[in-house]
């Protein structure tokens, strides 16, 4: 526990960066303790370019301006560099990417060529650093190689460089509450050398040397200095200041520190706004709020009551006074900053048609405690069973809207869509056995479906549409299901095969989804599928559904059980990759959303070992071999950040919420 303090410690004052209070002798126990942190390759450290954090906000706001943009990666072969940025919209017709490398002199020659703007993000950032040239020339020498050939070419209008609040505040002078630090400020090399603060002294002496050289050779700079950067991002794994919050998250004490928060979106926009203005010039510091961690973590616990955060300081010291940092300068530039409540969804409207349902209603609740406002549609508003649920969740009185809708009239949702960011579809009838498939199943799906989105195509406050489809639209196409396959979004339903084994849920959904990516296609909207296998869980409705009826079946009575693997997932998982699919910007296409391909009989070991007094089927429904298990992909699914809930703790918390609600006698 001694370790783990001192470990939090070093990195409270690094986040706060108080040089004056650092230890950096323990830096090695900081890197034991979380080697992730750190980046030890010389060449990943130097090149971090378009590919980055913040850079790649960048080119995706560059593309939408109509720019053509030449982007630098250091590995035009590594996916994880270039993946993001490719499927960024424009990039297929105004996307060039190019590796360079910062130390090379020249190297930036035939991609600075022809440009009006550089912005100059690629700096290494490390706190392991033991050599501090290992910081300190890439990020001189790269600021000077990109000066140099931005020097060369009188294409070039004006260069942007990112610096960072790590050049203005580390110079000795006391943090107090009357303090105000602006573009003014400078740190002190002396300083950060004294104290060993290698990045604080990297970013110092590169923002200098540019200045010097712009100054020397007639160049137009404009400096970005950020604070502690959080928000959305779009390269797969998130940087070191959103590991380090994950860190924050998941300990057991918070530290008593100061950040300086600021959202990626708004940096990306005070780039482009310090090119594009004329009378743009100079430093701008760019930090929305000083907050200690405490007040983020309640910020957090609003919008996320399900998180364990934090609830103790890592020390009984009052908290660190805070200062101010001036927001003046670049809000003359025009820049409305995102406040930090809103970094995580607040305030934005959303729409969930067949709200009352088993999904729908997990989907509503981790919406309204993300902060959004949700105009829900049900079929009834009279209806008790449909609503009370709904009305009762923490934040309901204040942000959520029913409204009454009917899937087979068309302009029904109209008024439900209007003014919605994101509409997410859940509503669709599940009967696994019916006389009338084209009524009672096909219509509502197909026809609904569509209604759906001709209402999302009339409102241009629309961003993105989130269908909840199924696995059943995904994997009943006649393929054998052995234990070498492995399914995943390429897999397709066939109709006729579906038709011909009358699989008709599985029909509703093949072509329900067909329907949509057409119309999507043809009308310009942003959709993302959801194909979750067999959800269940914990449910908030009153009623049982499908699902959650063949498990109560099975464990309150059944003298047998199905020779049969079903494809579980867990319903929090599935609300929560419904969300990440609307508030990721690189999310796209379809996600299958299965924890795992499990044997039937290994569900019931499950109940068996947590409810020992269940009467529980002993035999199998057959005496056949049990039916060999398959895969399928959570690879992409993985990459919305779904960490998929263990099927032992699902099947747990099912059984409970049976028992809460009375269908089931513990």
């Amino acid at each position: 526990m001694r370790k783990k303090q001192r470990v939090q410690q070093v990195l409270v004052q690094w986040l706060d960066m108080s040089p004056e209070e650092a230890n950096w002798e323990d830096l090695s126990f900081l890197q034991a303790q979380f080697p992730d942190f750190f980046l030890e390759d010389k060449k990943d450290l130097a090149e971090r370019g378009g590919s980055g954090f913040i850079a790649s906000w960048l080119v995706k706001l560059l593309l939408q301006r109509g720019y053509t943009v030449k982007a630098t990666v250091s590995d035009l072969c590594n996916p994880r560099k270039t993946d993001h940025l490719c499927a960024l919209d424009g990039a297929e017709e105004r996307l060039y990417l190019f590796k360079a490398n910062l130390v090379d002199e020249g190297a930036f020659d035939p991609i600075v060529e022809g440009c009006e703007g550089v912005f100059h993000v690629a700096s290494p950032l490390s706190l392991s650093a033991n050599d501090p040239q290992i910081l300190l020339e890439p990020a001189i020498k790269g600021t000077l190689n990109v000066l140099n050939s931005c020097s060369k070419l009188p294409s070039i209008k004006r260069v942007i460089v990112t610096s960072s609040m790590a050049a203005v505040t580390c110079n000795g002078r006391p943090l107090t509450p009357d303090v105000v630090v602006d573009e003014t400020w400078y740190s002190d090399p002396a300083f950060c050398e004294q104290n060993k603060l290698w990045y604080m002294l990297s970013k110092t002496l590169a923002e200098d040397a540019a200045w010097k050289f712009a100054k020397e050779y007639g160049i137009d700079l404009v400096t970005i200095n950020p604070g502690w950067v959080i928000g959305p991002f779009l390269q797969p794994m998130p940087n070191l200041t959103l590991e380090i919050i994950l860190n924050r998250i998941k300990g057991q004490t918070f530290p008593n520190e100061n950040l300086r928060f600021v959202d990626v979106r708004d940096i990306a926009n005070a780039h482009l706004l310090a090119f594009e203005k004329p009378e743009a010039s100079g430093r701008y510091c760019l930090v929305e709020r000083v907050a200690h961690l405490s007040e983020f973590l309640k910020i957090l616990c609003k919008q996320y009551p399900t998180m364990c955060v934090p609830e103790k300081c890592s020390d009984d010291k009052p908290f660190v006074p805070k200062y101010e940092v001036s927001k003046e300068k670049i809000k003359a530039l025009g820049l409305d900053f995102t406040p930090l409540e809103r970094m995580s969804g607040e305030g934005r409207v959303v729409c969930v048609t067949g709200g009352s349902g088993y999904i729908a209603s997990w989907l509503v609740k981790l919406l309204i405690h993300h902060g959004y406002t949700v105009k829900a549609s049900v079929r009834d508003l009279n209806d008790l069973k449909k609503t009370e649920h709904l009305r009762v969740l923490d934040g309901a009185k204040e942000r959520l809207h029913l409204f009454k809708a009917n899937l087979l009239e068309e302009g029904s949702f109209d008024p439900i869509v209007d003014g919605c960011e994101g509409v997410f579809h859940t509503a669709s009838p599940v009967i696994l056995s019916t006389n009338d498939p084209q009524a009672e199943l096909l219509d509502p799906a197909v026809r609904g479906t569509l209604n759906v989105l001709k209402s999302c195509a009339k409102f241009p406050s629309v961003k993105r549409v989130v269908i909840t489809s199924s696995i059943s639209a995904v994997m009943f196409n006649g393929k054998p299901l052995t234990p070498d396959v492995v399914i995943d979004e390429t897999w397709n339903s066939d109709q006729a095969f579906c038709e011909e084994k009358q699989l008709w849920y599985a029909v509703s959904k093949t072509l329900a989804e067909a329907a949509a990516w057409k119309f999507s296609k043809e009308n310009g909207i942003d959709m993302v599928t959801i194909n979750p296998g067999f959800v269940i869980g914990p449910f908030l409705q009153p009623t049982l559904n499908i699902t959650t009826e063949v498990i109560l079946k099975h464990v309150n009575g059944a003298q047998t059980y199905p020779n049969d693997n079903y494809r579980f997932v867990d319903i929090r998982d599935v609300g929560n990759a419904h969300i990440q699919a609307f508030e990721r910007p690189s999310a796209s296409g379809r996600y299958c959303l299965v924890a795992s391909v499990t044997h039937f009989s290994e569900v019931l070991n499950i109940v068996r070992k947590h409810y020992p007094s269940l009467q529980l089927p002993e035999k199998c429904v057959d005496e056949k071999p049990f039916v060999s298990k398959y895969e399928v992909s959570n690879e992409k699914a993985k990459t919305l950040g779904i960490d998929f809930t263990p099927l032992e703790v699902t099947v747990k918390d099912t059984i409970e919420s049976l028992r809460e609600k009375g269908f089931l006698k513990v």
